[in-house]
């Protein structure tokens, strides 16, 4: 009898320690996102965010009415951090990194929403040269939010 009970204590331990070494993941993936940086040239600032509401609004407006992408937002950085610093941040959601990487179908809605947006080719490339004479890319980041779960 005395036996019965130490394998039973022995098997609850056991137990109880398997289920520690089981626990809940730390976070759980979130939404993926392409954030890039620009650097506006001096005195464009005001002309950038012409361009911006005039072409690059209505252009991701329709990409997120489309489901090309899952949002998007503007962020602005009011103090710089010295030479080749940021001053407008781009971050566009996506699903997966699937549609964020070179996703040939959202690409081709992209591209017929851009299109559709200026009337041609021609003057798509226009606007694409216009926003290079406003701005440069500082960088661009791919990167995956995370969603903490409570520690249990």
């Amino acid at each position: 009898m005395k036996r019965i009970y130490l394998t039973l204590m022995l098997l609850g331990l056991l137990a109880i320690g398997a289920q520690a070494q089981t626990t809940a993941p730390a976070s759980n993936p979130g939404s993926v996102m392409r954030v890039t940086f620009y650097e506006i040239k001096p005195g464009k600032g005001a002309d950038y965010m012409k361009f911006r509401r005039e072409h690059s609004k209505p252009i991701l407006d329709e990409a997120k009415k489309q489901g090309v992408i899952l949002d998007y937002k503007w962020l602005n950085q009011p103090t710089g951090e010295g030479p080749n610093s940021w001053d407008v941040a781009l971050v566009v959601y996506f699903k997966t990194y699937s549609d964020a990487l070179e996703n040939a179908e959202n690409g081709r809605k992209y591209n017929e929403i851009a299109l559709k947006h200026y009337g041609s080719q021609e003057a798509k490339d226009k606007a694409d040269a216009q926003s290079r004479e406003l701005r440069d890319v500082v960088s661009s980041h791919l990167m995956r939010e995370e969603i903490l779960n409570p520690i249990q």
